[in-house]
């Protein structure tokens, strides 16, 4: 690949680099930072940033005291926990029902005295006798019966039957506690695109009720302290594509929006959830799924659609250069429909942004064919062209590339990187 062509595309903005040039997880982009931090411990989300990334961009570049931060891939709720935290309402888009599921039970606003409910029951159920308790049945998953050891599925699944005669809050804050735990203690891990099956050394069957034990006093001592000085905000999650964002939000009724999308690298969600999504019984079947992947931004090579609303030449440039080591023919398709969708949801945001308003774009480039598709700068240079200023793309950190794509873009390393791609409405 000509760099020449990554050279004239970034001189269009103001890019700003790190100063430590190896690859690194240590980043506000990466969530891993948030692991100790109040709600955001209840589960361990594989994907999304910081809350002080959220913090840090409302505070440059919002000019308002209040008003609505959007969040159109809001995944765990991140984008709303560090608005509100700021003073901000909150209005996030969440297509898949687990994610959905997680982001709704942090954010909401529970009373003053549900802690100590709450872990009253916790102490009842994880006290109970579970030689009395029937195994709640597996999911119509085709390897559910391999996810865990026979001793451990039979203790997770009675509690999960004593889980299921609970109501409301207390059951959905149990069930999240109990889907926290699911990888720990089951026989797959979440890597790549997928669950891996596990090599090392796995949980015995007293390690359940111990593992549960300290996921729910995670969120018992969050509730207890939250709920006594957290101030009450406005927040809303929208089960419905960032395609239709404009159908939910009010024309320049938006301050700022801060979100991370799906990257196009070809990681389909249902796979990397697959877990949650069928013994959290979120889906029922194959055909709730293929939905779902649908339903979903074109970043997987699993969708149906190949319609395009938007010219893909700009990406053709880089998909031409692409050699014959694609590993999917279907590659191609994916990324003009997943930068079609992309700039969907730019144009979208251009009408619900008040003018002045803010947009910050987490965002990482991805490597195919030896090439490296830039896609900070294709939608910097898309904003750019319709209706927004870029005012940096802010560079937070290197990433590596798959072994078969390292030594062909290792020339290239510089645009191998998480970035955020800072708009101002027009």
């Amino acid at each position: 690949m000509n760099e020449l062509r990554y050279k004239e595309l970034e001189t269009k903005f103001k890019v700003c680099y790190p100063d430590i040039d190896n690859a690194t997880y240590i980043s506000p982009v990466n969530y891993s930072d948030d692991l100790s931090i109040s709600k955001q411990r209840w589960y361990r989300y594989k994907e999304g940033f910081s809350v002080k990334l959220v913090e840090d961009l409302i505070k440059k570049y919002s000019s308002s005291k209040n008003g609505i931060i959007l969040d159109p891939f809001l995944g765990s709720g991140t984008t709303i926990i560090g608005s509100n935290v700021c003073g901000f309402d909150g209005i996030g888009f969440e297509v898949n029902p687990f994610t959905n599921f997680l982001a709704s039970t942090k954010i909401k606003n529970y009373p003053s005295n549900f802690s100590e409910q709450f872990i009253d029951k916790v102490n009842k159920i994880l006290g109970s006798n579970l030689e009395m308790v029937e195994e709640y049945p597996l999911p119509n998953l085709s390897f559910a019966h391999k996810v865990f050891d026979d001793d451990i599925r039979k203790s997770f699944m009675k509690i999960r039957t004593l889980i299921n005669k609970e109501t409301g809050d207390i059951k959905n804050l149990l069930l999240l506690g109990w889907l926290s735990s699911l990888e720990e203690l089951s026989n797959y891990r979440k890597g790549g695109n997928g669950l891996k099956f596990k090599k090392s050394i796995r949980h015995k069957s007293f390690d359940v009720v111990d593992t549960l034990k300290k996921k729910y006093l995670n969120i018992y001592e969050d509730l207890k302290t939250d709920t006594s000085h957290v101030q009450i905000f406005n927040n809303s999650i929208i089960k419905d594509s960032s395609l239709n964002l404009c159908n939910y939000v009010e024309k320049e009724s938006i301050v700022g929006a801060i979100f991370s999308p799906p990257y196009a690298n070809c990681f389909d969600y249902t796979e990397i959830y697959k877990l949650e999504l069928w013994f959290g019984e979120f889906v029922q079947n194959r055909e709730e799924v293929k939905n779902l992947r649908n339903f979903a931004l074109r970043s997987n090579l699993n969708y149906k659609s190949i319609n395009h609303v938007h010219s893909t030449k700009e990406i053709d440039i880089f998909i031409d250069d692409m050699d014959e080591s694609l590993w999917d023919k279907r590659i191609p398709n994916m990324l003009r429909g997943y930068f079609d969708d992309m700039f969907t949801v730019i144009d979208n945001l251009k009408i619900v942004l008040k003018t002045g308003g803010f947009c910050c774009i987490v965002v990482g480039n991805s490597t195919y064919g030896g090439v490296v598709v830039p896609t900070d700068l294709l939608l910097a240079d898309y904003a750019k062209n319709n209706g927004f200023i870029v005012d940096c793309v802010d560079v937070y950190r290197y990433i590596i590339p798959s072994s078969q794509q390292y030594e062909k873009t290792k020339c290239m390393r510089k645009y191998i990187r998480e970035s955020v791609v800072c708009l101002i409405k027009k």
